[in-house]
């Protein structure tokens, strides 16, 4: 008989732990080593771990270590100061708004992904940003002027590039972003400084300045 001394006692898992499984089962979804109804299934059984042994299930058949446990990003925007090279969030948005600093990768799992560069200022050439969502979008906006590409691929969504037909301005860097989305659109354009991001608040605003004739009576 064992004597129950000699037994490893569980230890319970964080929200990070699971977080940090439910990350790398993101990863195995866009590999395709898992379809999409086993990663609903695997993500429940993740969230629903009691202890860190429960965790290995979810990811037991999958390649690679397990990821360390790393806090929940907070669905809250990123603006300016000194920005965490990896930002990842679960059923929450990430918004990042212009600045010194960005993350160099942001992933979303029931969340999108919003990042308005304008006004950015670095000494670089090139910025290159990775970004991923799963059941969600991922928009970046830029500087009219600023030279940008939009490498990646979507699933179940639109990819999008839609910049101004204006020359490239001096000083600004090429803007790279490579992002994958599972059910969610991909859009990549740029806008003049202060020129909200929705079409519709543009367009009202547009009216109200005149240059939209009045609505029919």
């Amino acid at each position: 008989m064992t004597d129950d001394a000699d037994r490893t006692p569980a230890v319970r898992a964080s929200d990070a732990d699971r977080e940090a499984v439910v990350a790398r089962l993101q990863t195995a979804l866009t590999e395709g080593r898992i379809d999409v109804d086993e990663f609903g299934e695997r993500v429940a059984a993740a969230y629903a771990a009691v202890t860190t042994a429960d965790l290995a299930g979810p990811v037991a058949d999958l390649p690679g270590p397990a990821p360390a446990a790393a806090p929940a990003a907070a669905p809250a925007p990123v603006v300016g100061g000194r920005a965490p090279e990896r930002v990842t969030s679960f059923f929450g948005d990430v918004v990042v708004q212009g600045g010194t600093a960005l993350p160099q990768a942001i992933a979303t799992v029931f969340g999108d992904i919003r990042l308005d560069l304008r006004g950015l200022r670095t000494s670089a050439d090139r910025v290159e940003l990775g970004l991923g969502a799963v059941f969600g979008d991922v928009e970046v906006v830029v500087d009219e002027g600023v030279e940008a590409e939009l490498q990646g691929w979507t699933v179940f969504g639109d990819k999008r590039t839609e910049l101004a037909p204006v020359p490239r301005a001096p000083g600004t860097p090429l803007v790279v972003v490579r992002a994958r989305t599972l059910f969610g659109d991909l859009r990549l354009r740029s806008l003049a400084p202060g020129e909200p991001t929705s079409r519709w608040r543009a367009r009202l605003e547009r009216w109200h300045r005149g240059h939209l004739p009045p609505p029919p009576r």
